[in-house]
């Protein structure tokens, strides 16, 4: 854990609802709340995790080592509320479940600022990162259903954007704030959830008063028993075999995004706790300067998702995942002869940002794209993240205690050659 079709960049359209699929039958604007949504909410629990990583070490004391365990213990809970909803939830309205869960995180938050021991502020993180787990993989099921290939690329690329722009002001916001006070951090965090939970409560109300009692929507997230009434209506059309290998051969690129995007939270684990530390701690540098090495990466990030969003050649394509993986292999062991040298460090996280894109792209979009249940691939899609982010937490930090900052990076690279080998097999389990 863890943040816009375009015939025109302008700012105003950022939040604009994207042409709709064929069928889906969404009112005009309410994707566009959505994409709103998941910018503040990115923001916000940007502006918190990297906040959180400097309170642990300064206010309690904590080293590396315990500050990935804590960061682990929060990734463990959104794992465990992603598979909730990927067993439970897919069969609920996203409108009953998200503001509930963004109410929590609010809450939460505010816990999280008032914490005075390290057990507290655990508590109130995992919390926290609970209903953030119960926020993403019901918002994109949200926005997704219904969606041919081209439709879903564009939509899947404005929602990319829309969290990658806060994730992108997060850090260098929360260095400035924080280096000023660390209430002011968890003031702007807090501010911005209770705006996501205002925009969610008005795509309610919009929604509930355009249908009409006892109406069937048709963008694939239904109110009451209304899937059970379509399935009464419709008798299911048995496949053809033809068909049905078709989708057997497309599951094995939803399985390839799978394992990019478990590789790359790894990479994110470990960049936000051991690089953030490492660049004040190690460094000498301040908190502004870790933030702005992670705003570098937000920015290419950014430009990813919008070149991904022009070309269409990396879909189902073998080839694109051996690539973006063996560029996480070379991001990972570039930082070994990096040494002090903080311009090489804005260079190496540059590119990764772009390969970071890829890879989430990969995984969001073949989840989707792919099987009867989009909503369960993308709860699966968040909880290999969120495995991700722990392993490369908890793992960065103790790598980081033991073996010191090159250790760390040379277990990250064997991490991701560990990737690559997979792909490779499954290249070869499919000729």
């Amino acid at each position: 854990m863890s943040f816009f079709n375009r015939r025109s960049n302008s700012s105003f359209r950022l939040f604009r609802r994207a042409p709709g699929g064929t069928g889906t039958g969404r009112r005009p604007g309410r994707n566009g709340l959505l994409f709103g949504a998941s910018f503040f909410f990115s923001f916000s629990g940007n502006i918190l995790s990297f906040s959180l990583v400097y309170l642990l070490t300064d206010r309690f004391s904590l080293d590396p080592a315990q500050v990935g365990t804590y960061l682990a213990g929060g990734s463990l809970s959104y794992f465990l509320c992603c598979n909730l909803y990927h067993r439970f939830g897919t069969t609920v309205s996203p409108a009953r479940i998200i503001p509930p869960a963004v109410a929590v995180v609010f809450l939460s938050s505010l816990a999280l600022s008032q914490a005075g021991t390290p057990l507290l502020a655990a508590l109130a993180y995992i919390i926290v990162m609970g209903g953030t787990g119960l926020f993403w993989p019901p918002l994109m099921a949200w926005f997704t259903g219904g969606l041919d290939n081209k439709a879903l690329n564009r939509d899947i690329s404005i929602f990319n954007r829309s969290w990658m722009s806060g994730n992108l002001l997060g850090p260098p916001v929360s260095g400035a704030l924080y280096h000023i006070s660390s209430g002011l951090c968890f003031l702007a965090a807090n501010l911005g959830y209770a705006l996501v939970f205002a925009i969610l409560v008005l795509v309610v109300r919009r929604e509930a008063a355009a249908r009409s009692p006892g109406s069937i929507q048709e963008d694939g997230k239904t109110e009451e028993n209304s899937a059970g009434a379509a399935g009464k209506r419709r008798r299911p059309v048995p496949k053809a075999p033809l068909a049905s290998a078709k989708e057997k051969a497309m599951d094995w690129f939803r399985y390839r995004g799978w394992i990019g995007a478990f590789c790359t939270n790894c990479f994110i684990g470990v960049l936000s706790n051991i690089v953030a530390l490492h660049i004040r701690d190690g460094l000498g540098y301040t908190e502004r300067t870790a933030g702005m090495v992670l705003f570098i990466r937000c920015v290419s990030g950014l430009a990813g998702f919008t070149v991904l969003a022009r070309i269409t050649f990396w879909h189902f394509n073998r080839r694109w995942f051996l690539l973006v993986q063996a560029a996480l292999v070379f991001c990972a062991l570039s930082f070994l002869p990096a040494g002090n040298m903080i311009p090489f460090y804005f260079v190496i996280i540059f590119v990764y940002g772009f390969v970071h894109s890829c890879c989430y792209n990969n995984s969001i979009f073949h989840s989707s794209a792919t099987g009867r249940n989009p909503g369960k691939n993308l709860a699966i899609h968040e909880m290999l993240l969120s495995i991700g982010s722990a392993v490369g937490s908890a793992g960065g930090g103790l790598c980081y205690r033991y073996f010191g900052f090159a250790g760390t990076f040379t277990a990250l690279g064997i991490v991701q050659a560990l990737g690559l080998a997979l792909f490779v097999l499954l290249d070869y389990h499919n000729r």
